[in-house]
C-alpha cells in the first residue's frame, strides 16, 4: 500500500479545515495525477499560500523538503495500480454483493479464535494494568481501532494515548522509554517499515518501550517487538479491519473484568 495518500489523508483528518495544511493536502489529493512536474512556487500559487507554507507543510507531514514530496508524487502512479485490487474478497453469493460480502466477513472471523488468544490477550491486559504510560497506534483503519480502544478503556478509567498524524506517532515512539507500553495494530505487520522507512525505530534498545504488535503476519520477526498477538486473515477486503476490532474489544472486556475484580477485592 502506498504511503503518500495515507499521509495526506492523515493531514486531512487532523488539520482544521481552514488551515493551510488542510488546503495543501486536499489540493494534492484532488490533483495528484497532475503534479509530477509542478514546482514549489506553482503549488503554492494553486493553493493560495506562500512558498514557505509549502515547505512547512512538507516538514509537518514528515518529509525533509518539497523534493521529497515530489518523489512521493512521482511514485504514486506506479504504486496506485495495486489499489485497483483493494475491493477483492472471497465471494459466497454471485447474486447478491451484500450477502456475499457479509458472509465473507463472517467466514474470515470464524477462523479468528485459537486457544492461545486468551492467554495472549490476558498478558497484554496485565501489562495495560501495570503500565502508567501507554499508547496505541495504527495506519488508517488500524488507527481507528486504536482510537476506539482508547475510548473504551477510558470508560474504565484507564487513559492511553493515541493520535492520527504519523509525525506525532513517530515523535511519541522515538521519545518513549522503558516505562512505556506501545500497542501497534497492523494486519500486515508493516507498520514500522512504513513509519520508519529509512531509520531504526529505537537507537537505544536498552531503554526502549515495551512493544506489543497485533498482526495477521505470523511470519514476522522484529527484535524490538516484545509480544506478538497473531491471528488468521485472508488479507482481502472482507478481512480487514474486523479481526483487529474484535481483538481490541476483547482487550477492553478483559480489562474491565480485571478492574472489577480489583475493585471487589478492596
Amino acid at each position: 500500500m502506498f504511503n503518500l495518500m495515507i499521509i495526506l489523508s492523515s493531514a486531512i483528518n487532523s488539520e482544521p479545515i481552514d488551515s493551510n495544511n488542510y488546503k495543501i493536502a486536499k489540493y494534492i489529493i484532488d490533483h495528484i495525477h497532475e503534479l509530477e512536474d509542478i514546482t514549489l512556487t506553482e503549488l503554492a500559487k494553486n493553493c493560495y499560500v506562500s512558498n514557505s507554507s509549502i515547505s512547512r507543510f512538507c516538514r509537518a507531514i514528515g518529509f525533509k523538503d518539497f523534493n521529497t514530496l515530489k518523489i512521493q508524487v512521482a511514485r504514486f502512479a506506479s504504486e496506485n495500480k495495486y489499489a485497483k485490487e483493494k475491493f477483492q474478497f472471497k465471494p459466497f453469493n454471485d447474486q447478491s454483493v451484500c450477502q456475499s460480502y457479509i458472509l465473507s466477513v463472517i467466514d474470515n472471523l470464524n477462523h479468528l479464535y485459537q486457544p492461545s488468544l486468551d492467554k495472549e490477550i490476558q498478558q497484554l491486559v496485565n501489562d495495560i494494568a501495570h503500565y502508567q504510560k501507554i499508547a496505541a497506534f495504527g495506519y488508517l483503519q488500524s488507527e481507528n481501532i486504536a482510537l476506539n480502544m482508547q475510548y473504551d478503556l477510558r470508560t474504565n478509567h484507564k487513559i492511553i494515548f493515541s493520535c492520527i498524524k504519523f509525525v506525532d506517532q513517530v515523535e511519541y515512539i522515538q521519545k518513549a522509554d522503558k516505562n512505556t507500553l506501545i500497542i501497534i495494530f497492523s494486519e500486515s505487520g508493516t507498520y514500522f517499515n512504513r513509519v520508519f522507512q529509512r531509520t531504526k525505530p529505537f537507537k537505544n534498545t536498552k531503554d526502549k518501550p515495551k512493544i506489543c504488535m497485533i498482526t495477521a503476519n505470523a511470519e514476522l520477526s522484529l527484535p524490538y517487538v516484545d509480544q506478538m498477538i497473531t491471528y488468521h486473515s485472508r488479507n482481502d477486503y472482507a478481512s480487514h479491519p474486523y479481526p483487529l476490532g474484535v481483538i481490541a474489544d476483547l482487550i477492553c472486556i478483559q480489562y474491565a473484568r480485571l478492574a472489577q475484580e480489583r475493585n471487589d477485592g478492596l
